[in-house]
């Protein structure tokens, strides 16, 4: 019997959950929070999925796991590739208990490529990872073991490039969400199938899931519910308006069938890397920096260029997404196209007369002895970053509100031998309701949404249940941060926690608290130095689905 269960339910929030709850909607979800405690935790700077999953896993800080974002900093250079699960291995929660010859099961969670092979063990790896079922299971018996239980091959997730989240188009065309609400409850229900397989036929001593429906119907399907967003209407409401809620009750489905399958008396843990709230609009940070005069181009689109993409890609723009499916590998078959490129990026920037730029959801400063062409001497850099806090504290949304808030620095909140590698600064914008983009032929700094397909993005709220003997039932916990989870979740289980862990100790969940118990053992290594787990093509496929989901600007 599995000795604890975690089953993520991505981007969940308590305020749509509990409501939910309480009107008997989730009735799996409800139990767990009778039977056990439960709270709203604080999620991770910045509230996004990499630098949160890695430290719900690790219960350490990005200063020390070094993931910030979906991208990296590459050393003495601008390039920022893709993170992998390199990046911090040894830290993370499926490793430690391995190393105690705990068996481990891991379905979909995030951070999680490329899969590792650890004895009596499986893992069936998360985003980001190329949509390649082969690649991303450990091994070909885990891969036939997926495809059998959903009746096809594995699907990690759907490729969102063609859905171009952040194109604001003149009129909504609300039959195109139509097939993608189909595909994400049919990519789930397929995990949920190979869920209960695994569970049933390969059992661990961990079991460890993350559910996505929710995250991705919260992004493209947010103003179909919220009546105050922009592009909220009747009639979008009349189709679209269950959509987040019917993701919810599938998630409850999903918890539900864990639990059936790894018994009452087994602890089980809700978590959520973060929570949801609408997006209103974006903020064009490169374009802003180059109006104020901190950063110079030395090419302006538009201009031709060549582009690699691959047929399946260009099928699915054609509206033709079932005969790409239908192609399975051929749509893969790569095509070069001619491209008129029509929007700068970091490609066209003159870096000899550049002082301050956008990448990894903040800014990073052009370092003299840190970027390739710096010209920014170290000495400056405090005076500069404080020029440039003053001047985005100045910036009014288009109500005339005040736009940035929460500036952070990597000393405010990293600590450790990587929190280097963050933005110098990262800033908040209206209540992380406008996000920095890059659209450096926009028509403002500011720009509203009101038909792009995202309209929903993440808070800092996410959610916290676990159901587990000794765990006092209705308890509540208070000031609960993302690192905390893991340690939290060691000692309520009644394992060592390692002292290297920065995590709180959430005690008094339990009801009849008891000390917690330490282990001294060596830290594992940083990670970050190893070869990129991706192929140049993988790499591509992958950040221009992410682009079209909006984590990559």
């Amino acid at each position: 019997m599995p000795r604890l269960a975690i089953v993520g339910i991505d981007g969940a929030t308590w305020r749509i959950a509990r409501p939910l709850a309480a009107a008997g909607e989730l009735p799996n979800i409800a139990r767990i929070l009778r039977q056990g405690g439960s709270g709203v935790l604080e999620s991770e700077t910045p509230p996004i999925t990499p630098p949160a999953w890695v430290s719900m896993m690790t219960g350490v800080n990005p200063g020390r796991h070094g993931v910030f974002h979906f991208l990296r900093r590459l050393p003495g250079s601008y390039q920022t590739p893709l993170h992998d699960a390199g990046s911090f291995a040894g830290y993370d929660l499926h490793d430690l208990l391995a190393g105690r010859g705990w068996t481990v099961g891991s379905l979909a969670v995030p951070m999680t490529f490329p899969p590792r092979r650890r004895p009596g063990s499986w893992q069936v790896a998360g985003i980001p990872c190329p949509l390649d079922p082969e690649l991303v299971c450990d091994t070909p018996e885990t891969a036939a073991a997926v495809a059998a239980a959903a009746g096809r091959p594995y699907r990690p997730d759907l490729d969102y490039g063609p859905w171009d989240g952040d194109e604001e188009p003149p009129a909504e065309d609300l039959d195109r969400y139509d097939e993608l609400r189909r595909e994400l409850f049919a990519i789930e229900r397929e995990r949920l199938a190979a869920a209960r397989a695994l569970l049933r036929d390969r059992p661990t001593d961990l079991f460890f899931t993350v559910v996505s429906v929710t995250d991705r119907c919260q992004h493209y399907f947010w103003k179909f519910q919220d009546r105050s967003h922009p592009g909220w209407s009747e009639e979008g409401e009349r189709r679209y308006g269950e959509v987040i809620r019917d993701a919810y009750r599938l998630a409850d489905e999903f918890v539900g069938a864990v639990r059936a399958e790894v018994g009452e008396d087994c602890p089980i843990a809700l978590v959520s890397d973060h929570g949801f709230g609408p997006q209103l609009g974006d903020f064009h940070a490169n374009r802003w920096l180059e109006e104020q005069g901190y950063l110079v181009r030395r090419r302006r689109p538009p201009c031709w260029t060549i582009a690699r993409t691959d047929l399946g890609r260009v099928l699915t723009r054609l509206r033709l997404g079932r005969l790409a499916r239908l192609l399975g590998p051929l749509a893969r078959l790569p095509i070069l196209r001619p491209w008129y490129k029509r929007r700068g990026d970091l490609a066209d920037v003159d870096w000899s007369r550049t002082r301050v730029y956008q990448a990894l959801h903040g800014l990073c400063l052009n370092l003299a002895g840190r970027e390739p062409e710096g010209i920014v001497p170290p000495a400056e850099a405090e005076r500069l970053l404080t020029e440039v806090e003053e001047r985005l504290r100045g910036l009014r949304l288009p109500d005339g509100s005040p736009a940035a808030e929460l500036f952070v620095r990597p000393g405010d909140r990293y600590a450790g031998p990587r929190a280097g590698e963050a933005p110098d600064l990262q800033y908040q914008l209206g209540g992380l309701a406008w996000l920095p983009k890059d659209d450096w032929e926009a028509p403002a700094d500011f720009t509203g949404r009101r038909h792009a397909a995202i309209s929903g993005t993440h808070r800092f709220d996410g959610i916290f249940a676990v159901a587990a003997p000794g765990v006092a039932a209705g308890a509540r916990v208070e000031a609960m941060h993302i690192r905390d989870t893991t340690p939290t979740l060691l000692h309520v289980i009644g394992e060592p926690v390692p002292r290297w862990m920065e995590g709180r100790v959430h005690s008094d969940l339990l009801a009849e608290p008891r000390p917690v118990r330490f282990r001294d053992e060596d830290e594992p290594r940083p990670g970050g130095g190893g070869a990129a787990a991706f192929s140049a093509d993988q790499a591509a496929a992958i950040e221009e689905s992410l682009r079209g989901l909006g984590y990559l600007q």
